[in-house]
């Protein structure tokens, strides 16, 4: 009986992390086209995702 509210308990965590995490991936993709569109549009040069994917693997070059 112990291990199933557990497990239960552990399942239900464990899902609502998930569920969090999943928000907060879309809420930050939405706020940043918001950002880069309001960018655009009031004509700062904003860099394409080739140019910031490529920042981004430099960085991780640099920390291995």
């Amino acid at each position: 009986m112990r291990i199933r509210r557990m497990y239960r308990s552990t399942s239900t965590f464990v899902s609502q992390l998930f569920a969090a995490a999943v928000k907060a991936l879309a809420v930050s993709v939405a706020v940043g086209i918001l950002v880069v569109s309001v960018m655009h549009y009031m004509g700062v040069p904003v860099p394409s995702a080739h140019d910031l994917l490529g920042g981004l693997t430099r960085l991780a070059g640099i920390r291995s």
